[in-house]
């Protein structure tokens, strides 16, 4: 029982942990079993992973508790009567009881037993509809966040679905016109959706059916963006610095948060941005053997997001 409540509370509840040891277990398991049944681009299979996965979770919880109380019940032969008759239960019996007592679903046969089998009979109601309750306004936030992940990739694929696509589309013949008030508002979503992921552990497990709302992408294709804009452009064209660093501090934060997720970088470097495609657009860029020395220094961080990529069963957003 106390392991079910402990499970419960300290996935839902504690906002700057990871999900409870049996729960981050269980969700993991699952998630890597849809990943091996399911071949790789079948994303639409793949999106039931999420829905299936929080059902599973919040009904483990509820299940523990019930079958712990249900178990302290059975131990002692003297805990229930039958109307105003002493009987001895079997285990059916007193998981009936715990069953109807914490899901008030009306007054059963059974009684308990006056005195000590009274007061934890109250704890049982207590505790079931605590937990379902809790266990209701979690799936409804899940669902909440889950809608809020899927807007973000939206806002980026909205502009490209590359990063060259993305700051081509920024491009006005000038400079980046507004780029700064587009950026902070990625960065403000996306630091709140870093917090939404600590809260809530299974928003990993969410996959989106289509690329246009998956975050998995919607990443790499806004970090190498950045990576164009910041490594591969004259300065004077430039964002301000403070609208790049927390954009960048934002990413950084979320891949900490992934990492945690059992998601491990890749072995392997993603492909860089291609500036031959930018420069076509008339966009002024460095030369491309000068912007391949400065990207090396972002290999670890560039190899967890293609960890991130491989882990939803995506290709990286490449320029075709």
């Amino acid at each position: 029982m106390l392991f079910g409540l402990i499970e419960g509370l300290w996935t839902t509840i504690w906002v700057d942990g990871t999900s409870a040891p049996f729960t981050s277990r269980l969700t993991s398991w699952i998630w890597r079993t849809f990943r091996f049944i399911i071949p790789d681009g079948r994303h639409k299979a793949l999106s039931l992973a999420g829905p299936f996965i929080l059902v599973v979770t919040v009904f483990s919880w509820i299940f523990f508790i019930w079958l712990g109380w249900t178990l302290m019940f059975y131990s002692d032969p003297d805990s229930l009567k039958l109307s105003d008759q002493t009987f001895t239960p079997n285990f059916t019996d007193a998981a009936w009881y715990v069953a109807y007592v914490m899901f008030t679903v009306g007054n059963g046969d059974f009684l308990p037993t006056d005195g000590v089998w009274q007061i934890v009979s109250a704890l049982v109601a207590f505790t079931g509809m605590a937990m379902v309750t809790l266990s209701i306004t979690y799936l409804l936030q899940v669902i909440s966040a889950v809608n809020n992940k899927r807007a973000f990739a939206s806002e980026v694929t909205g502009i490209g679905k590359t990063a060259e696509d993305f700051v081509i589309k920024q491009w006005t013949g000038e400079g980046f016109g507004a780029i700064e008030l587009q950026l902070n508002t990625l960065s403000g979503h996306l630091a709140i959706l870093n917090e939404q992921h600590l809260s809530f552990p299974i928003l990993h497990y969410y996959h989106a059916a289509r690329m246009e709302k998956s975050m998995d992408m919607a990443i790499p294709i806004l970090d190498d963006a950045i990576n164009i804009i910041k490594l591969g452009m004259e300065e004077k064209y430039l964002p301000p610095k403070t609208i790049l660093s927390s954009l960048e501090q934002a990413i950084e934060s979320f891949l900490i948060t992934v990492h945690s997720a059992f998601i491990k970088p890749s072995n392997n470097v993603p492909p860089g941005p291609r500036l031959s495609k930018v420069e076509s657009e008339g966009i002024p860029v460095i030369s491309e053997e000068e912007f391949f020395t400065k990207l090396k220094n972002e290999q670890e961080r560039r190899k967890l997001i293609l960890g991130l990529v491989n882990n939803g069963s995506w290709r990286w957003p490449e320029k075709k």
